[in-house]
Protein backbone atom coordinates (compact mmCIF):
# COMPACT_ATOMS: atom_id res chain seq x y z
CA UNK A 1 0.00 0.00 0.00
CA UNK A 2 1.57 3.26 -0.86
CA UNK A 3 1.61 5.66 2.15
CA UNK A 4 -0.54 8.56 2.16
CA UNK A 5 -0.10 12.05 4.64
CA UNK A 6 -3.09 12.57 7.06
CA UNK A 7 -5.23 14.89 4.59
CA UNK A 8 -6.67 18.20 5.58
CA UNK A 9 -9.88 17.28 6.38
CA UNK A 10 -8.69 14.66 8.65
CA UNK A 11 -7.44 16.99 10.93
CA UNK A 12 -10.21 19.36 10.88
CA UNK A 13 -12.02 15.64 11.84
CA UNK A 14 -9.77 14.85 14.98
CA UNK A 15 -10.49 18.92 16.07
CA UNK A 16 -13.92 18.31 15.89
CA UNK A 17 -13.57 14.85 17.48
CA UNK A 18 -11.28 16.77 20.26
CA UNK A 19 -14.32 19.30 21.13
CA UNK A 20 -16.69 16.44 21.52
CA UNK A 21 -14.39 14.72 23.92
CA UNK A 22 -14.23 17.96 25.77
CA UNK A 23 -17.61 17.64 26.85
CA UNK A 24 -16.97 14.35 28.22
CA UNK A 25 -13.53 14.95 29.63
CA UNK A 26 -15.40 18.21 31.32
CA UNK A 27 -17.58 15.32 33.57
CA UNK A 28 -14.50 14.95 35.48
CA UNK A 29 -14.38 18.66 36.19
CA UNK A 30 -17.02 19.72 38.13
CA UNK A 31 -17.38 19.10 42.21
CA UNK A 32 -19.64 19.30 44.76
CA UNK A 33 -18.56 19.65 48.37
CA UNK A 34 -15.06 18.23 47.62
CA UNK A 35 -16.04 15.65 45.61
CA UNK A 36 -16.87 13.97 42.24
CA UNK A 37 -20.55 14.15 40.78
CA UNK A 38 -21.91 10.77 41.31
CA UNK A 39 -21.30 8.19 39.22
CA UNK A 40 -18.47 10.40 37.27
CA UNK A 41 -16.03 8.17 36.22
CA UNK A 42 -18.68 5.59 34.93
CA UNK A 43 -20.42 8.26 33.01
CA UNK A 44 -17.00 9.50 31.67
CA UNK A 45 -16.02 5.77 30.47
CA UNK A 46 -19.47 5.00 28.84
CA UNK A 47 -19.31 8.33 27.22
CA UNK A 48 -15.48 8.59 25.84
CA UNK A 49 -16.02 4.62 24.32
CA UNK A 50 -18.46 5.41 21.90
CA UNK A 51 -17.08 9.02 21.02
CA UNK A 52 -13.53 6.97 20.46
CA UNK A 53 -15.42 3.87 18.92
CA UNK A 54 -16.54 6.93 15.38
CA UNK A 55 -12.85 8.06 15.80
CA UNK A 56 -11.76 4.53 15.01
CA UNK A 57 -14.75 3.28 12.41
CA UNK A 58 -14.25 6.69 10.60
CA UNK A 59 -9.87 6.23 10.94
CA UNK A 60 -10.08 2.41 9.83
CA UNK A 61 -11.96 3.55 6.90
CA UNK A 62 -9.81 6.39 5.75
CA UNK A 63 -6.81 4.59 6.25
CA UNK A 64 -7.70 1.84 3.65
CA UNK A 65 -9.93 3.32 1.16
CA UNK A 66 -10.68 6.85 1.25
CA UNK A 67 -10.09 8.30 -1.73
CA UNK A 68 -10.91 11.89 -0.74
CA UNK A 69 -14.13 12.11 -2.86
CA UNK A 70 -16.74 14.54 -2.85
CA UNK A 71 -18.90 11.95 -1.65
CA UNK A 72 -16.31 11.33 1.08
CA UNK A 73 -15.78 14.48 1.98
CA UNK A 74 -19.52 15.29 2.00
CA UNK A 75 -20.08 12.14 4.46
CA UNK A 76 -17.30 12.94 7.10
CA UNK A 77 -18.57 16.87 7.32
CA UNK A 78 -22.09 15.56 7.68
CA UNK A 79 -19.97 13.34 10.40
CA UNK A 80 -18.98 15.76 12.30
CA UNK A 81 -21.62 18.17 12.21
CA UNK A 82 -23.64 15.03 13.98
CA UNK A 83 -20.38 14.84 16.53
CA UNK A 84 -21.32 18.30 17.63
CA UNK A 85 -24.94 17.44 18.01
CA UNK A 86 -24.05 14.82 20.05
CA UNK A 87 -21.84 16.75 22.35
CA UNK A 88 -24.57 19.17 22.73
CA UNK A 89 -26.56 16.45 24.80
CA UNK A 90 -24.26 16.65 27.44
CA UNK A 91 -24.92 20.03 28.63
CA UNK A 92 -27.94 19.16 30.66
CA UNK A 93 -26.99 15.92 32.03
CA UNK A 94 -26.71 12.75 29.81
CA UNK A 95 -29.42 11.13 31.75
CA UNK A 96 -32.06 13.32 30.69
CA UNK A 97 -30.57 13.68 27.53
CA UNK A 98 -29.82 9.79 26.26
CA UNK A 99 -32.67 9.44 24.12
CA UNK A 100 -31.31 12.05 22.15
CA UNK A 101 -28.23 11.13 22.46
CA UNK A 102 -28.40 7.69 21.19
CA UNK A 103 -30.59 8.72 18.16
CA UNK A 104 -27.87 11.03 17.19
CA UNK A 105 -24.92 8.22 17.78
CA UNK A 106 -27.00 5.76 15.58
CA UNK A 107 -26.96 8.93 12.79
CA UNK A 108 -23.42 9.07 13.45
CA UNK A 109 -22.87 5.07 12.89
CA UNK A 110 -25.71 5.28 9.92
CA UNK A 111 -22.71 7.55 8.45
CA UNK A 112 -20.00 5.22 8.66
CA UNK A 113 -21.88 2.54 7.42
CA UNK A 114 -22.38 4.32 4.04
CA UNK A 115 -19.13 5.06 3.64
CA UNK A 116 -18.34 1.34 3.86
CA UNK A 117 -21.15 0.83 1.55
CA UNK A 118 -19.46 3.13 -1.26
CA UNK A 119 -16.90 0.65 -1.15
CA UNK A 120 -18.41 -2.44 -1.14
CA UNK A 121 -18.16 -3.08 -4.67
CA UNK A 122 -14.14 -2.41 -4.84
CA UNK A 123 -12.05 -5.34 -5.39
CA UNK A 124 -9.46 -4.97 -2.95
CA UNK A 125 -12.23 -4.32 -0.08
CA UNK A 126 -15.67 -5.28 -0.82
CA UNK A 127 -15.25 -8.34 1.69
CA UNK A 128 -14.01 -6.06 4.22
CA UNK A 129 -16.42 -3.81 3.81
CA UNK A 130 -19.93 -6.30 3.61
CA UNK A 131 -18.61 -7.64 7.13
CA UNK A 132 -18.41 -4.09 8.59
CA UNK A 133 -21.75 -3.07 7.26
CA UNK A 134 -23.10 -6.30 8.76
CA UNK A 135 -21.48 -5.70 12.11
CA UNK A 136 -22.13 -2.12 12.45
CA UNK A 137 -25.42 -2.68 11.46
CA UNK A 138 -26.40 -4.96 14.42
CA UNK A 139 -24.18 -3.25 16.70
CA UNK A 140 -25.94 0.52 15.96
CA UNK A 141 -30.03 -1.50 16.34
CA UNK A 142 -28.97 -2.94 19.48
CA UNK A 143 -27.54 0.85 20.69
CA UNK A 144 -31.21 2.03 19.38
CA UNK A 145 -33.18 -0.30 21.49
CA UNK A 146 -31.94 1.54 24.49
CA UNK A 147 -34.16 4.67 23.56
CA UNK A 148 -37.25 1.85 24.87
CA UNK A 149 -35.77 1.52 28.38
CA UNK A 150 -33.81 3.32 31.40
CA UNK A 151 -30.76 4.88 30.95
CA UNK A 152 -28.93 2.15 33.05
CA UNK A 153 -30.37 -0.26 30.34
CA UNK A 154 -29.56 2.02 27.57
CA UNK A 155 -26.03 2.81 29.00
CA UNK A 156 -25.52 -1.16 29.14
CA UNK A 157 -26.53 -2.05 25.14
CA UNK A 158 -24.67 1.14 24.33
CA UNK A 159 -21.23 -0.45 25.80
CA UNK A 160 -22.70 -3.83 24.15
CA UNK A 161 -23.16 -1.86 20.82
CA UNK A 162 -19.45 -1.27 20.61
CA UNK A 163 -18.27 -4.59 22.12
CA UNK A 164 -20.59 -6.89 19.55
CA UNK A 165 -18.91 -4.40 16.40
CA UNK A 166 -15.34 -4.67 17.88
CA UNK A 167 -15.44 -8.47 17.42
CA UNK A 168 -17.14 -8.45 14.29
CA UNK A 169 -15.96 -6.17 12.44
CA UNK A 170 -11.96 -7.22 13.92
CA UNK A 171 -12.66 -10.73 12.64
CA UNK A 172 -12.57 -9.45 8.99
CA UNK A 173 -9.50 -7.60 9.55
CA UNK A 174 -6.84 -11.36 8.97
CA UNK A 175 -5.57 -12.86 5.52
CA UNK A 176 -8.49 -15.25 5.24
CA UNK A 177 -10.66 -12.44 4.30
CA UNK A 178 -8.77 -9.69 3.63
CA UNK A 179 -4.88 -8.81 2.18
CA UNK A 180 -5.19 -5.36 2.96
CA UNK A 181 -3.06 -4.16 5.97
CA UNK A 182 -2.75 -0.80 7.15
CA UNK A 183 -1.02 1.57 6.26
CA UNK A 184 1.03 1.56 9.30
CA UNK A 185 2.93 5.10 8.55
CA UNK A 186 -0.93 6.69 8.02
CA UNK A 187 -2.26 5.14 11.25
CA UNK A 188 0.40 5.96 13.76
CA UNK A 189 0.35 9.92 12.05
CA UNK A 190 -3.47 9.92 12.82
CA UNK A 191 -3.22 8.51 16.37
CA UNK A 192 -0.22 11.01 16.87
CA UNK A 193 -2.25 13.93 15.47
CA UNK A 194 -4.94 13.34 17.82
CA UNK A 195 -2.42 12.91 21.09
CA UNK A 196 -1.34 16.34 20.20
CA UNK A 197 -4.68 18.02 19.70
CA UNK A 198 -5.59 15.92 23.23
CA UNK A 199 -2.42 17.08 25.22
CA UNK A 200 -3.23 20.78 23.94
CA UNK A 201 -6.97 20.37 25.47
CA UNK A 202 -4.86 19.59 28.83
CA UNK A 203 -3.34 22.90 28.26
CA UNK A 204 -6.38 24.57 27.92
CA UNK A 205 -7.68 22.89 31.41
CA UNK A 206 -4.39 23.76 33.37
CA UNK A 207 -5.20 27.71 32.00
CA UNK A 208 -8.90 27.33 33.19
CA UNK A 209 -7.82 26.31 36.65
CA UNK A 210 -5.69 29.47 36.45
CA UNK A 211 -8.11 31.79 35.96
CA UNK A 212 -10.22 30.69 38.65
CA UNK A 213 -7.76 30.95 41.64
CA UNK A 214 -5.52 33.31 43.51
CA UNK A 215 -2.22 33.27 42.36
CA UNK A 216 -0.37 32.64 45.55
CA UNK A 217 3.73 30.84 45.32
CA UNK A 218 1.95 27.14 45.92
CA UNK A 219 -0.23 28.19 42.91
CA UNK A 220 2.40 29.40 40.50
CA UNK A 221 4.35 26.19 41.62
CA UNK A 222 1.36 23.42 40.70
CA UNK A 223 0.79 25.34 37.80
CA UNK A 224 4.48 25.03 36.62
CA UNK A 225 4.04 21.50 37.89
CA UNK A 226 1.33 20.55 35.92
CA UNK A 227 2.82 21.92 32.62
CA UNK A 228 6.15 20.27 33.17
CA UNK A 229 4.00 16.63 33.65
CA UNK A 230 1.93 17.91 30.00
CA UNK A 231 5.72 17.97 28.64
CA UNK A 232 6.61 15.04 29.72
CA UNK A 233 3.76 12.72 28.97
CA UNK A 234 4.43 14.31 24.88
CA UNK A 235 7.88 13.18 25.29
CA UNK A 236 7.36 9.87 26.77
CA UNK A 237 4.78 9.25 24.41
CA UNK A 238 6.32 11.03 21.16
CA UNK A 239 9.85 9.68 22.04
CA UNK A 240 9.68 6.22 20.15
CA UNK A 241 6.07 6.15 18.27
CA UNK A 242 7.80 6.12 14.85
CA UNK A 243 9.68 2.47 15.90
CA UNK A 244 5.91 1.17 15.50
CA UNK A 245 5.74 1.77 11.96
CA UNK A 246 9.08 -0.06 11.11
CA UNK A 247 7.29 -3.21 13.47
CA UNK A 248 6.65 -6.17 11.03
CA UNK A 249 4.08 -7.26 13.40
CA UNK A 250 0.32 -6.20 14.07
CA UNK A 251 -0.37 -5.83 10.19
CA UNK A 252 -4.23 -4.83 10.68
CA UNK A 253 -2.92 -1.84 13.40
CA UNK A 254 -5.03 -3.97 16.11
CA UNK A 255 -2.84 -3.26 18.73
CA UNK A 256 -1.84 0.14 17.73
CA UNK A 257 -5.43 1.77 17.45
CA UNK A 258 -7.08 -0.30 20.33
CA UNK A 259 -4.35 0.83 22.77
CA UNK A 260 -4.92 4.24 22.20
CA UNK A 261 -8.28 4.17 24.15
CA UNK A 262 -6.37 4.14 27.29
CA UNK A 263 -4.19 6.81 26.52
CA UNK A 264 -6.42 9.11 25.18
CA UNK A 265 -8.49 8.71 28.61
CA UNK A 266 -5.23 8.91 30.32
CA UNK A 267 -4.94 12.44 28.55
CA UNK A 268 -8.50 13.43 29.98
CA UNK A 269 -8.20 12.26 32.99
CA UNK A 270 -4.53 13.35 33.80
CA UNK A 271 -5.62 16.95 32.67
CA UNK A 272 -8.46 16.96 35.24
CA UNK A 273 -6.16 16.01 37.74
CA UNK A 274 -3.58 18.52 37.00
CA UNK A 275 -7.11 21.34 37.26
CA UNK A 276 -7.72 20.02 40.47
CA UNK A 277 -4.68 20.11 41.89
CA UNK A 278 -4.63 23.41 40.63
CA UNK A 279 -8.12 24.38 42.14
CA UNK A 280 -7.68 22.64 45.53
CA UNK A 281 -11.15 21.82 44.96
CA UNK A 282 -11.42 17.87 45.57
CA UNK A 283 -10.97 15.38 48.01
CA UNK A 284 -7.55 13.55 48.93
CA UNK A 285 -9.42 9.99 48.02
CA UNK A 286 -10.85 11.26 45.12
CA UNK A 287 -7.74 13.02 44.25
CA UNK A 288 -5.32 9.53 44.52
CA UNK A 289 -7.50 7.38 42.69
CA UNK A 290 -8.09 10.14 39.52
CA UNK A 291 -4.06 10.35 40.04
CA UNK A 292 -3.27 6.79 39.77
CA UNK A 293 -6.30 5.82 37.43
CA UNK A 294 -4.75 8.35 35.06
CA UNK A 295 -1.17 7.18 35.33
CA UNK A 296 -2.22 3.26 35.01
CA UNK A 297 -4.39 3.68 31.97
CA UNK A 298 -1.47 6.06 30.59
CA UNK A 299 1.54 3.40 31.00
CA UNK A 300 -0.64 0.31 29.94
CA UNK A 301 -1.78 1.98 26.94
CA UNK A 302 1.01 3.11 25.85
CA UNK A 303 3.38 0.01 26.62
CA UNK A 304 0.23 -2.04 25.16
CA UNK A 305 1.23 -1.15 21.31
CA UNK A 306 4.92 -1.61 22.27
CA UNK A 307 4.48 -5.09 23.62
CA UNK A 308 2.56 -6.34 20.74
CA UNK A 309 4.72 -4.52 18.00
CA UNK A 310 8.21 -4.55 19.40
CA UNK A 311 8.21 -7.44 22.29
CA UNK A 312 12.43 -8.01 22.10
CA UNK A 313 12.88 -5.88 25.11
CA UNK A 314 9.51 -6.17 26.72
CA UNK A 315 11.86 -6.84 30.19
CA UNK A 316 13.01 -3.58 30.11
CA UNK A 317 9.78 -1.83 29.25
CA UNK A 318 7.80 -3.63 31.93
CA UNK A 319 10.81 -3.27 34.71
CA UNK A 320 10.78 0.84 33.85
CA UNK A 321 7.12 1.00 33.99
CA UNK A 322 6.61 -0.49 37.43
CA UNK A 323 9.66 1.16 38.79
CA UNK A 324 7.72 4.65 37.73
CA UNK A 325 4.60 3.41 38.99
CA UNK A 326 6.03 2.17 42.34
CA UNK A 327 6.96 5.71 42.63
CA UNK A 328 3.50 7.26 41.78
CA UNK A 329 2.12 5.14 44.42
CA UNK A 330 4.00 6.20 46.79
CA UNK A 331 3.12 9.71 46.59
CA UNK A 332 -0.41 8.86 47.04
CA UNK A 333 0.88 8.60 50.97
CA UNK A 334 0.85 12.44 50.47
CA UNK A 335 -2.08 14.33 52.32
CA UNK A 336 -1.90 17.40 49.85
CA UNK A 337 -2.83 17.59 45.89
CA UNK A 338 -0.25 19.32 45.30
CA UNK A 339 2.30 17.19 46.82
CA UNK A 340 0.85 14.32 45.09
CA UNK A 341 1.36 15.58 41.75
CA UNK A 342 4.58 16.71 42.93
CA UNK A 343 5.40 13.36 42.88
CA UNK A 344 3.99 12.68 40.11
CA UNK A 345 6.00 14.95 37.97
CA UNK A 346 9.04 12.76 39.76
CA UNK A 347 8.12 9.78 38.29
CA UNK A 348 7.49 10.83 34.70
CA UNK A 349 11.09 12.52 35.19
CA UNK A 350 12.51 8.93 36.36
CA UNK A 351 10.71 7.24 33.50
CA UNK A 352 12.37 9.58 30.87
CA UNK A 353 15.66 8.75 32.61
CA UNK A 354 15.32 5.11 32.77
CA UNK A 355 14.19 4.94 29.27
CA UNK A 356 17.41 7.24 28.43
CA UNK A 357 19.39 4.46 30.01
CA UNK A 358 17.57 1.28 28.26
CA UNK A 359 18.07 2.99 25.11
CA UNK A 360 21.27 3.63 25.37
CA UNK A 361 21.90 0.05 27.12
CA UNK A 362 20.41 -1.72 23.97
CA UNK A 363 21.13 1.15 20.94
CA UNK A 364 24.15 2.84 21.93
CA UNK A 365 22.27 6.22 20.90
CA UNK A 366 18.69 7.21 22.22
CA UNK A 367 15.68 9.27 20.11
CA UNK A 368 15.68 12.65 21.86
Amino acid sequence: MQHRNASWLELFFDLIFVVALGKVTHLLASTHNYHLEKNAFLTFLILFIPFWWIWVLHTSFSNRFDSDSRLHRILTLFLMFILIILSTTLGSGITDNYVVFLIAFGLAKATCITLYITDFNKEAGGTISKRVIIGLSVGTIIALLGVFFSYQVAAVLLCLSVIVEIIITQSTFNPKHTAVPIDKEHLVERIGLLAIVLLGESIISLTAGLTKVDWTIVTIITAVVGFLIIAMIWWIYFDSLDSLIESKRDTYGTGIIYSQLLVYMSFSILANTIRHAILDDLNIIDFRIMAITGMLLLYVGKQAAYMINLPEHGKFRVINTIAVLSIAAVSLFFNSPQHILFGMAFSFAVYIGLNYMTQMRLYGNVNF
